[in-house]
């Protein structure tokens, strides 16, 4: 007898008894699966440092990693808005970009504004 006919003879009595598995069963078979197959994977180094099994590394890379890219970003982001704040700035640089920018247009629209630029500065 070869394989394909073992399989043949065999597949109705796993047919049977997998209709007779409850739920809470079916769902450890599928875990004790996941583990053997996880044990039989090849391990994996990380960072050409440390071996470690496949599935420890994939739990690494989605709970660890992914999670960490998500939020460099904004983490760089907050660094670079954290250092510009630091830097002091030079009282000169301000007074130039004060002296240098234009008026607001409602500057030019306010009578009062327009009657200050037309007194006599004494």
């Amino acid at each position: 007898m070869n394989e394909k006919e073992f399989a043949h003879r065999l597949k109705p009595w796993l047919d049977r008894s997998a209709a007779d598995v409850g739920e809470l069963q079916a769902t450890r078979l599928k875990a004790a699966r996941l583990r053997a197959l996880e044990a039989a994977q090849e391990p994996v180094r990380l960072l050409g440092l440390v071996t470690v099994s496949a599935g420890t590394a994939r739990t690494l890379r989605y709970s660890v990693v992914q999670p960490t890219l998500l939020w460099l970003p904004l983490a760089a982001l907050l660094a670079a808005l954290a250092f510009q704040s630091l830097r002091a700035p030079d009282p000169g640089e301000i007074d130039a970009q004060l002296l240098t920018q234009d008026l607001p247009l409602n500057a030019y629209l306010d009578r009062d504004f327009r009657a200050w630029l037309h007194e006599p500065q004494g």
